[in-house]
């Protein structure tokens, strides 16, 4: 599977102790050089920069340069974002994971599929990876991390009604 991931995910996961679900639900995950610089580089000493460097240096996690800057979207130029939506179009991938709201409704304006980092989480809980998807939710909300799919996940999971 051909996967490519924004910053925010990783960060959001790697709070929780979930960054691993990653690889074992999509395997080696791509990432593109600004999400690489915004999480581990500029975001050293912040959460997930240890995470993702690890997952970097352990190839669970691959830094892929963009080939074709075209691919960027010109309102994304510059950002992580962009680069991650050039990567996952030039990588032919299956989903982009993102959390942002202008980059999903950019991502269905071209017909490029994403997932939430919420969508993670609900994709270990169908497989089996993980029991509940409440318990690790509640835990991304007390280290700040918003999950805007919560209740929607939560009652296809049958965790609430």
């Amino acid at each position: 599977m051909n996967v490519v991931s924004n910053s925010s995910p990783l960060i959001g996961l790697s709070k929780v102790g979930q960054l691993n679900l990653l690889k074992f639900l999509y395997g080696t995950i791509l990432i593109p050089p600004l999400v690489y610089d915004d999480v581990v580089i500029r975001g050293e000493g912040r959460p997930g920069s240890c995470a993702v460097k690890n997952a970097v240096d352990t190839g669970c996690i691959k830094v892929v340069p963009i080939v074709d800057g075209n691919n960027v979207p010109p309102r994304f130029a510059g950002m992580g974002e962009g680069e991650a939506i050039a990567l996952a179009i030039e990588q032919n991938s299956e989903f982009l994971i993102v959390d942002d709201r202008a980059v999903r409704n950019y991502c269905n304006r071209i017909g490029l599929d994403w997932l939430s980092t919420g969508g993670v989480i609900r994709d270990a809980c169908q497989t089996g990876y993980v029991r509940k998807a409440k318990p690790i939710f509640d835990q991304m909300f007390s280290e700040g991390f918003g999950i805007w799919d919560y209740n929607d996940i939560l009652r296809a999971l049958g965790e609430i009604t």
